[in-house]
């Protein structure tokens, strides 16, 4: 079956959802390959490939995503997140004004379908983007096997200001510091060219012109949020002078999600200049990258929205 019949078929939510679940609901479960590159360089990244999938396990992927991003907007609303899920899978079909009141509420920032004619915007991928690269460390070790302290979840409005994503690790016994921080920011690209320089050089610069507003945010947050955790709590307020100082238990991240087409086939590289833009972060891995490829990334995205949205 060619890539282009692979992301025109839509296999039922049903069908997606029973999938999902025989491989524990983990996109990693659905890989087909994962590199790691530029181990030569000062910031390494990994690849994630979803590349090549029928249509039934990208289906499966897209209602992972899907499942996950509700379960989290709901939150204790645990009823509510049922009552959703029921009406996504067909297992029920009507609603009354309230219920689909309430529904509508929970999937609209992002996800609600833009009228006819309106201006094209690209929020639905990006918010797409951060819940893969939620979820791919959520389900994966980091590559020198530091557990998550702490892993933030991708706000729900695309566009709210602060950093895409924080990751405070715990480090393996015996290694100092014990804890660590990667402040991280993700991009979409959807070009056809197997170049994402440029997406990956604007990442980094911008975190180097409001990394230290970015840390500055989080430090509040940690102050509200981590009452019952003094030692995270310090760690949190404690960051922004060690992002300042450079210090080894800083770093940053760049995730791209993007078409398969556009991942730079060796020897072309990428991340390859990043230590350039944060040049205070000098402490080997300190910097990291990440890809995720998919065939016609804005399809599938447009996949996510529609398990989402349903019937709505």
């Amino acid at each position: 079956m060619s890539t282009a019949t692979a992301r025109a078929i839509r296999p039922p939510a049903p069908a997606a959802a029973d999938l999902a679940a025989a491989h524990g609901n983990r996109v990693t479960a659905f890989a087909t390959a994962r590199e790691r590159r530029g181990t030569d360089q000062p910031c390494a990244w990994e690849l994630v490939s979803l590349a090549g999938l029928a249509p039934e396990p990208r289906a499966a992927v897209a209602w992972i995503v899907a499942e996950a991003i509700m379960r989290d907007r709901y939150g204790r609303r645990t009823q509510d997140f049922a009552l959703w899920r029921s009406f996504a899978l067909g297992q029920i079909t009507t609603l009354d004004d309230r219920q689909r009141r309430l529904l509508t509420t929970f999937a609209t920032p992002v996800f609600k379908p833009q009228a006819a004619g309106a201006k094209k915007h690209h929020g639905v991928a990006g918010h797409v983007g951060e819940w893969l690269w939620y979820l791919l460390h959520e389900e994966s070790p980091h590559p020198q096997g530091w557990l998550n302290a702490h892993l933030s979840v991708p706000k729900v409005n695309v566009n709210d200001g602060g950093a895409d994503g924080l990751i405070i690790h715990r480090t393996t016994a015996g290694q100092t510091p014990e804890l660590v921080f990667r402040l991280w920011e993700m991009k979409k690209f959807t070009g056809q060219d197997n170049s994402l320089s440029a997406t990956v050089t604007g990442a980094f610069q911008q975190m180097k012109s409001s990394g230290d507003l970015y840390v500055m945010s989080i430090s509040g947050w940690g102050d509200r949020a981590l009452t019952n955790d003094p030692e995270l709590g310090d760690f949190v307020a404690s960051m922004l002078d060690l992002w300042i100082d450079g210090d080894q238990a800083s770093g940053a991240g760049v995730s791209v999600a993007t078409n398969t087409a556009a991942v730079p086939d060796p020897p072309r590289r990428a991340f390859s200049t990043a230590h350039q833009h944060l040049d205070h972060l000098k402490h080997s891995g300190q910097l990291e990258g990440l890809v995720i490829a998919i065939d016609d990334f804005e399809d599938f995205a447009r996949h996510v929205q529609e398990l989402v949205w349903s019937a709505l």
